[in-house]
């Protein structure tokens, strides 16, 4: 059989040890090695310097250009195509009898950000992060699109580290899965999956017969710093306009998720219809 050699992209071959550290608290701190990580992550890696990548946020890349190695922006691309796969493949495999559509759903439920942020934060995801003056400040090590982010870039450099060392690429990536997901996969039930925006809109059209609508709020984020802000509101027929909830995610559809979470929160704290 002939055997089709693939290599890395060229942007993640030949990556270099770290510097020095800065200390400025932009860089992991010297207790937070990649040892550690890997052991929590489920799997070693055999090129070390694709999981440092798959920490490394655009602000401190674009800062540190000498570094000699990329952001993760690459992998967060290339991860969320192996997640999604592992994903589709975990519930196909636990609901084989239901339809694409309901299969769809449960995906997208398993692999929403708020679950890509509860397995950032049990592996202590981080305090490993290299982020930028600008997103320290703001927390970045806690914010949520960011830890999401990361998760699904850990993903893919395990995928393309297992490749490349001539490994089972699918059997690496699906077994880190299973050790983040597996609990979660065994207690999906066919109905959960409904995800914010759907909720929100069946409640919507439920109690007023209205739509929601979302606008985005303000320009659009430069590409370094991508956190874009959304506004769900209710239009109604005699022109009265009722904001319901803000968000802000690391992309417009993130962002229109987080609003209708807000609005969701918003209505069912106060525990009326209004």
């Amino acid at each position: 059989m002939l055997r089709v050699v693939t290599r890395l992209p060229k942007v993640l071959r030949g990556l270099p040890e770290p510097a020095l550290r800065l200390g400025d608290g932009t860089e992991p701190a010297a207790e937070y090695d990649l040892e550690a990580l890997q052991a929590a992550i489920g799997y070693t890696f055999a090129d070390p310097g694709l999981l440092r990548v798959a920490l490394t946020l655009g602000s401190w890349a674009n800062e540190h250009t000498d570094a000699g190695w990329p952001s993760n922006a690459c992998l967060e691309f290339f991860g969320d195509a192996v997640l999604d796969l592992v994903a589709a493949d975990a519930v196909w495999r636990r609901f084989p009898e239901l339809a694409e559509g309901e299969l769809t759903r449960l995906r997208a439920s398993l692999v929403a950000e708020a679950s890509l942020v509860k397995v950032a934060r049990a592996l202590g995801l981080g305090q490993f992060l290299y982020l930028g003056r600008g997103d320290l400040k703001r927390g970045g090590r806690e914010h949520a699109g960011t830890l999401a982010d990361a998760v699904e870039a850990v993903l893919g450099a395990v995928f393309l580290d297992a490749r490349e060392a001539d490994r089972q690429p699918e059997a690496a990536a699906a077994g880190v899965f299973e050790a983040w997901f597996g609990a979660r996969v065994a207690k999906l039930e066919p109905q959960h999956g409904f995800d914010a925006k759907s909720r929100l809109q069946h409640w919507a059209q439920a109690k007023h017969r209205v739509t929601p609508r979302y606008d985005r709020m303000g320009e659009p984020p430069p590409p370094g710093e991508p956190v874009w802000r959304a506004r769900v509101e209710l239009e109604f027929p005699d022109g009265t306009v009722k904001v319901l909830g803000e968000g802000e995610g690391r992309s417009l559809k993130r962002a229109e998720q987080a609003a209708a979470a807000e609005a969701l929160r918003i209505h069912e704290g106060n525990g009326t219809d209004s």
